[in-house]
């Protein structure tokens, strides 16, 4: 239907529009990227780090991926959790909040915290949850954290400390959060469970999104390694950054992290694992022996090529903003995904990823020319983790926030601690 301003579309484009020579005469950096994409150093930070280059005489050049927390490699905080045990997204948690790892005391007296926090309002539940008729998982998620805000006694306090129990309490809150926002989308007559006080973060979300069936220990167990995998990335990625500028305002915790989550929404950032399984199942689709790589390469070449799935060129799960070599998450979710493979008989389809992500790097550089390094990244194989573990599509980018919060929450409070000015790039106007 027109309203009569059909007419101003065109000039809305034209007067919006800024030339790329533009940018190139003022050496504006775009999206906050050095020329060869590293990002801008806007800040310091001692939550995390996450490596996949290095200068060597004024050239980038490509090394293994590496991301610490707090100092300590990531393979080295997953083998803290080798053996099955319960807990691991709560102790990594504290780790990346604190800076150094819980005595058995207090992670005690952490998961008591998380149970005390860990009932939802009802009113968010049934207003917002269940009331708002959004399909969005994301967009209930943002809406309900800020709905948070109206149940806090003191939700402005930038207390460091007070902002450590309001980031517990928080996340005690997402998976409950989460799973029901998926189950209000897609399934409104399912049940809305009430978890059992026992169960870990993990446990609980799995248990609430299948309506009462308690997880098995390899469900659960992965699913916590997936959630520590997610928890932390620097902070330059774009809904880590979003939590710290609206953190810099001393906004409350409950806009900074619906920040974060508005960022994570975004197609660009945090929906990269959903592509993959759309991508692969077009990929199985069209090549018809799967074990024939000449036909795999072809189909790969025309991915590239912009000619076959969507036609953006993008092999999705392959390159990373940061990663060259290797994306270490991606090598420590590999050995789960072959354990989690072989338990639910799918095995030969974990093969088959194998073998794209050994013939597509060729097959781009072969094409492309240019000498870029790309490799699997996390999204590559989370997609086919989460589908085994019977987790639908719609929520995938929402796991992905429920781990995120953390660090998230961890960057805030060192925002609070030693930001001390609001963060405030400038543009020129032209």
């Amino acid at each position: 239907m027109s309203i009569g301003l059909d007419h101003i579309a065109e000039e809305i484009i034209s007067s919006n529009h800024i030339s790329a020579e533009l940018f190139d005469k003022f050496d504006v950096k775009r999206g906050l990227r050095n020329k060869d994409g590293s990002g801008v150093l806007a800040g310091l930070s001692r939550v995390s780090s996450a490596i996949g280059s290095k200068k060597v005489e004024a050239e980038t050049v490509p090394v293994d991926g590496q991301l610490t927390y707090r100092g300590v490699e990531i393979r080295d905080i997953i083998k803290r959790y080798e053996g099955g045990r319960r807990y691991c997204f709560e102790d990594a948690s504290f780790f990346l909040l604190v800076g150094r790892y819980p005595t058995d005391t207090e992670i005690d007296s952490l998961k008591n915290l998380i149970r005390m926090n860990s009932s939802v309002p009802k009113s968010i539940l049934e207003n917002i949850i269940k009331g708002i008729p959004s399909r969005n998982v994301m967009n209930k998620f943002q809406t309900a954290v800020s709905a948070l805000y109206a149940y806090d006694k003191d939700p402005e306090d930038l207390d460091p400390y007070g902002n450590f129990l309001k980031s517990v309490a928080l996340l005690a809150k997402l998976p409950s959060i989460l799973a029901w926002s998926y189950l209000a989308a897609f399934k409104p007559n399912a049940l809305f469970v009430e978890p059992p006080s026992d169960l870990s973060i993990a446990e609980t979300f799995l248990y609430i999104l299948h309506e009462g069936r308690v997880p098995t220990k390899t469900e659960s167990t992965i699913l916590d390694l997936c959630l520590v995998l997610h928890a932390e990335h620097g902070g330059g990625n774009n809904s880590t950054f979003a939590t710290r500028v609206v953190t810099s305002s001393e906004s409350d915790i409950y806009s900074s992290i619906a920040a974060g989550i508005g960022g994570l929404k975004g197609p660009l950032h945090g929906s990269a694992n959903k592509m993959v399984m759309e991508m692969m199942a077009d990929i199985q689709k069209n090549v018809h022996d799967h074990t024939d790589m000449d036909e795999l390469r072809s189909y790969l070449a025309r991915l590239i090529k912009k000619d076959a799935f969507d036609r953006s060129g993008l092999i999705y799960g392959f390159g990373h903003a940061v990663y060259t070599i290797s994306d270490p998450r991606a090598l420590v979710l590999v050995e789960y995904a072959k354990q989690l493979a072989v338990e639910k008989g799918r095995d030969s389809e974990l093969q088959f990823y194998f073998d794209i992500a050994r013939e597509a790097p060729e097959v781009f550089r072969s094409i492309k020319g240019n000498g870029k390094v790309i490799a699997p990244n996390i999204d590559f194989y989370s997609g086919f983790v989460y589908d085994c573990l019977g987790i639908p599509e719609p929520i995938y980018t929402p796991i992905f926030g429920l781990g995120r919060a953390t660090g998230w929450c961890a960057h805030r409070i060192e925002e609070i601690q030693t930001g001390k000015r609001i963060i405030r790039p400038a543009y020129k106007y032209v």
